[in-house]
């Protein structure tokens, strides 16, 4: 496995360092590379939600490469991914795409997960199960991600401060623990490519400290993961401690953070130097009903004057004929109209999410390869900023 950054910007002129760049994660010669900025698809138990393989596959835009596994949903099976010996891509039928094992569960997050010195509880179908460090060596050996996270609970942002402590503590211990256990269980076959967690709640040197200890192991790893966002704090809180994390962190190495999905924290955390994005916020938007509308294409800001997304439940779409998005390439606008998925929803058929996943999931993947676009072309500045000032409109004239 390697990353490469193809294009970066690095400009410390401005109140936030801006960071931004592009990237290439390559698995090996049987898989597509992963080019960044992008994000891992939401699975649960192992199957995207709403999509069946064939409807994954048929997505336009930038296909998806990458789905986000959650350690809780294939804890239940390990004893039959044992049995069966071929790893998950086989189990799953998902060997061309780029598997990432995570504990956070970006969609239901807890912040009061229970944790000791030695062990996670990890809540699965049969209740609550202690997992310590060489239970999820041995799991991860047999599950076989691309790539898996080291063990780490993330916690609301305005924790107390002794258990945050605690929460570094137990994230180092448990990295130094698994590397050890890597390098002395493992084959060649079955050897894993780890990721960093960076912990430490809204610390700055709680954060600091957890970097610095974390990258001592870093010829050992393949990338970090940005913990415990996403989970109560301002838009400038987090942008100040990213700032302050990834100034220390390798620049080679590739970025990871959970819990940020909305398109604004997007923007601003790829300037910062984020790459990838575990997050659930096409599926929140199924979820609610809403289809995601926003203008995404620079050269469309001034011309396209439209809403940000859309609530089908809304009434006023009863006999609208017109699809989700103009011109948009997805099978749901190409195919149906707003009013047909309104009936779909009233009568609680199915069919409207995954009619509406579709559609998410195929702008959201739009709205990545226009980042990636302005990245190369040298326009991203320009870009976040029109972006936003469209967006802030809009919002402003829905109120």
């Amino acid at each position: 496995m390697s990353f490469q950054v193809t294009k970066a910007v690095d400009n410390k002129n401005t109140t936030t360092t801006t960071n931004y760049r592009c990237g290439r994660l390559n698995i090996g010669d049987e898989k597509k590379p992963l080019i960044t900025p992008t994000f891992m698809l939401y699975t649960k138990e192992g199957s995207p939600i709403n999509l069946t393989k064939d409807l994954l596959n048929g997505l336009p835009n930038e296909k998806v490469h990458s789905l986000q596994l959650l350690f809780s949903d294939l804890y239940q099976f390990k004893d039959v991914l044992e049995k069966y010996q071929k790893g998950v891509h086989e189990f799953l039928s998902l060997n061309e795409h780029i598997l990432f094992l995570l504990f956070r569960d970006s969609a239901n997050f807890s912040a009061d997960q229970e944790f000791k010195d030695d062990s996670i509880n990890v809540t699965a179908r049969k209740g609550k199960t202690k997992v310590d460090v060489q239970e999820y060596n041995k799991i991860i050996n047999v599950i076989r991600p691309d790539l898996a996270s080291s063990l780490s609970v993330d916690l609301d942002w305005n924790t107390g401060k002794k258990k945050a402590i605690k929460q570094v503590q137990c994230t180092l211990s448990w990295l130094n623990k698994l590397i050890e256990l890597q390098e002395t269980t493992t084959t060649t076959t079955t050897k894993q490519n780890l990721l960093g967690v960076i912990q430490g709640c809204k610390y700055s040197d709680l954060r600091i400290k957890s970097v610095e200890e974390t990258i001592k192991h870093d010829s050992k790893l393949s990338g970090y993961v940005l913990g415990s966002f996403g989970t109560g704090e301002s838009n400038q809180e987090r942008a100040e401690i990213l700032e302050k994390v990834l100034e220390k962190l390798p620049k080679e190495k590739l970025k990871i953070i959970s819990g940020v999905g909305s398109p604004e924290e997007i923007l601003c955390c790829v300037e910062q130097g984020i790459d990838v994005f575990s997050t659930n916020y096409p599926n929140l938007m199924t979820e609610w009903g809403n289809a995601l509308t926003f203008t995404f294409k620079l050269d469309q800001f001034k011309s396209v004057n439209n809403s940000n997304k859309i609530n089908l439940w809304d009434t006023k779409y009863v006999i609208d004929t017109t699809p989700l998005v103009k011109d948009c390439p997805c099978f749901t606008c190409t195919q149906h109209t707003k009013a047909y998925i309104h009936h779909l929803l009233n009568t609680h058929e199915m069919l409207a999410q995954v009619l509406l996943t579709i559609h998410n999931v195929s702008h959201y993947l739009g709205f990545f390869e226009e980042i990636r676009k302005t990245i190369e072309s040298n326009q991203f500045e320009q870009y976040k900023q029109q972006f936003l000032a469209k967006r802030l409109l809009i919002n402003n004239k829905e109120k």
